[in-house]
């Protein structure tokens, strides 16, 4: 996956399309596991504007950001392309 396929870094590139320099000002995640150490699943939801804008659950930390990233950008295209 090339680096501006990630689904943090498209997310970024699309905050800052957005928001320009304060982009990291309107983005909020909150990252917590449940279970036990030897079997945890990781949620991230991300906020924007704080609004929910993605959710999702796996078993690395990196999985759940990623997911819930890739959410949070399809949103933000879905509502830039539907107002034209």
């Amino acid at each position: 996956m090339a680096d501006n396929d990630h689904p943090r870094t498209k997310l970024n590139n699309e905050l800052q399309r957005k928001y320009g320099p304060s982009a990291q000002d309107h983005l909020r995640w909150e990252v917590y596991s449940q279970g036990p150490p030897n079997a945890l699943t990781w949620h991230a939801t991300v906020y924007i504007d704080d609004m929910n804008h993605g959710y999702a659950s796996s078993n690395t930390r990196g999985g759940a950001k990623d997911t819930a990233a890739e959410t949070a950008y399809n949103h933000l295209k879905y509502e830039r392309f539907s107002r034209r």
